[in-house]
């Protein structure tokens, strides 16, 4: 049988550094991805899948939606150079709380450009 321990803040071993569990719930990664330039997945967390969309573009698609269009996305890869961005993600007039779209872009050049190893991240809330 499942069990529910409830608490408001959580403290080290020796009754020191404590922290809201409110603080840990919002501010944790609510999805993650490390995947190539094809979109493969080598790891991720709450990410359904990637999809490639284009050169340098990509959508990360959730397992569980966020909350709202109030989220935040950041990324990073291995090539020198290279800068990320995300891009608004609408269908018509509704906002998707279900993917994001985000791609790479050469810094030098601004081209949008396929890079070997990415890694992104979310940060908001979770419906």
């Amino acid at each position: 049988m499942a069990s529910e321990l409830r608490v408001n803040t959580l403290k080290d071993a020796s009754g020191n550094n404590s922290i809201a569990t409110s603080f840990v719930a919002e501010g944790s990664a609510k999805a993650w991805a490390n995947h190539d330039a094809s979109a493969s997945l080598d790891d991720s967390f709450n990410t359904s899948s990637i999809s490639d969309t284009g050169t340098g573009h990509y959508g990360l698609n959730f397992s569980s939606n966020m909350n709202n269009a109030h989220y935040i996305m950041s990324g990073s890869n291995l090539g020198s150079g290279t800068d990320f961005a995300t891009c608004p993600t609408s269908d018509g007039a509704v906002v998707v709380t279900d993917r994001m779209d985000y791609h790479f872009r050469n810094m030098s050049t601004a081209n949008v450009i396929d890079q070997t190893h990415n890694r992104v991240v979310a940060h908001g809330d979770l419906a």
